[in-house]
């Protein structure tokens, strides 16, 4: 029998072959001193990451076409306490922050041209997080030959985060429609554009899953690009478990298993129902199912008064989905193709040169082009709200600039954000919301009907 000594005194060899077994219980019978075993020799243990202290800052590229090379830049010093990110960019402010990573408006010192960075705030949480991060930035690169889709320029990790370059867009149309009503003349034109990111989207066999206004990006020309892949379905892998988009959004199928690009169409009228409207689409509850049986609120009826676009719309929520139209559907729409496609963006910052367009297109008396200007509508705000101002009309302006520019009220700053609606980047305090806006068929969301999508 094996006794306690025994198992934590291990016998060693001696010199003349022999065998010593160390035992207290027998040494202090026999009053021989007791001498403990050697050490045991250490072997140095070699982490696979090395310390954050002493590891070397060093910015790879993980790119299609530059995949694993190191990056350079004559702003680029490779040390322990710099960054590819820190040195070759000047930061000029965060555009937002989520659960998982921030995006940044910067400027390249090499080209002096303004970039938007996605940065992760975490790092690698392993082999297979960081596999899933790399797939999404070879997809999205796949799709940016589209006009209709964010530009991706570089990515690149750099101590275990993963950075992703892009084009700069001056807005999300989550944040426009806060400051500016939205016409229907104007969700005509975003169903034109918008249709045709979905159409090249589908044509590869891929669903967005995900569309929404804070995934729809405005450009200072007012091109709008459809962003965000992090949980694009291949419609080719059917083994793949889909995860659901915003719930806001989201089809009425899809929490039964069935994906299809009927599922981006629903959301993309169900979007366009929402800017129209300035109606907060519920996450859940009796209106959220009632609007998926075509059973609409007063506040998004009343609003349609253009029957072509009321009956384009309700087409696209049919709780049926193969009774919606595709997005080829949509974008080869009489109004779209016979109107639309021939205007200048209304969603253009730039409105000098959008006013311009205007008043030439009023010239030749378009049938559409009275209320394709942004209103001077003021957006729905609370009473005591400190951000709305009174601002003066271009009439006022105009007079008063030829008699005294002493007299013209600078405009005030633009509001960052509006406290009524969703927020893109949504802070740890909001408790009422998903920051992530993703939920899964096994979600807690209480619906009226069960997960096969049979109603009670």
């Amino acid at each position: 029998m094996t006794t306690e000594t025994e198992l934590i005194f291990s016998p060693e060899r001696t010199s003349n072959s022999s065998f010593h077994v160390f035992s207290s219980k027998k040494a202090s019978r026999r009053r021989i001193a007791i001498t403990q075993p050697p050490k045991p020799v250490s072997c140095r243990i070699y982490r696979y990451f090395t310390p954050a202290a002493s590891r070397i800052a060093n910015a790879v590229s993980v790119s299609s076409k530059t995949f694993g090379v190191a990056l350079e830049s004559p702003f680029y010093t490779k040390s322990t306490t710099s960054t590819y990110w820190d040195e070759c960019f000047e930061h000029l402010e965060c555009l937002g922050r989520g659960s998982f990573a921030e995006v940044y408006k910067v400027r390249h010192k090499e080209d002096n041209q303004l970039y938007a960075i996605k940065r992760s705030l975490t790092k690698f949480r392993g082999k297979s997080d960081r596999d899933q991060k790399l797939k999404e930035v070879r997809f999205h690169e796949t799709l940016t030959t589209h006009r209709n889709i964010l530009k991706i320029i570089h990515a690149w990790e750099e101590r275990e985060r993963l950075y992703i370059q892009t084009e700069l867009c001056q807005s999300n149309l989550l944040e426009y429609s806060a400051e500016h009503q939205i016409s229907q003349p104007m969700i005509w034109h975003f169903l034109f554009q918008i249709s045709q990111a979905l159409v090249y989207l589908h044509s590869l066999y891929y669903v967005h899953m995900d569309v929404k206004p804070e995934n729809i990006l405005i450009t200072n020309d007012g091109i709008l690009k459809l962003c965000d892949f992090g949980i694009v379905h291949d419609l080719r892998s059917p083994s793949t478990l889909a995860q659901d988009g915003d719930a806001r959004y989201l089809a009425f199928e899809v929490l039964s298993g069935t994906i299809s690009p009927a599922a981006d169409v629903f959301s993309l009228g169900l979007a366009a129902l929402e800017l129209v409207s300035d109606y907060d689409m519920p996450v859940n509850g009796d209106v959220w199912t009632d609007i998926r049986e075509l059973k609409l609120p007063i506040e998004i009826t009343s609003v349609l008064t253009d029957l072509d676009l009321r009956k384009l719309l309700f087409r696209m929520i049919h709780s049926n989905y193969q009774q919606r139209p595709t997005a080829k559907d949509v974008f080869d729409s009489p109004t779209i193709r016979e109107e639309i496609c021939n205007m200048i963006s209304p969603f253009a910052f730039n409105q000098h040169r959008h006013e311009q367009t205007l008043s030439s297109m009023n010239s030749h008396d378009s049938p559409i082009s009275h209320g394709c200007r942004t209103p001077t509508k003021k957006p729905k705000r609370p009473p005591n709200y400190g951000g709305y101002h009174d601002e003066h009309s271009d009439e006022d302006l105009k007079q008063l600039s030829i008699h005294d520019h002493s007299q013209v009220t600078p405009p005030p700053p633009p509001v960052a954000a509006d406290p009524l609606r969703v927020r893109l980047f949504p802070t740890d305090s909001d408790e009422d919301t998903n920051d992530n806006h993703v939920y899964f068929r096994k979600s807690p969301v209480k619906f009226k009907f069960d997960s096969s999508g049979a109603e009670d």
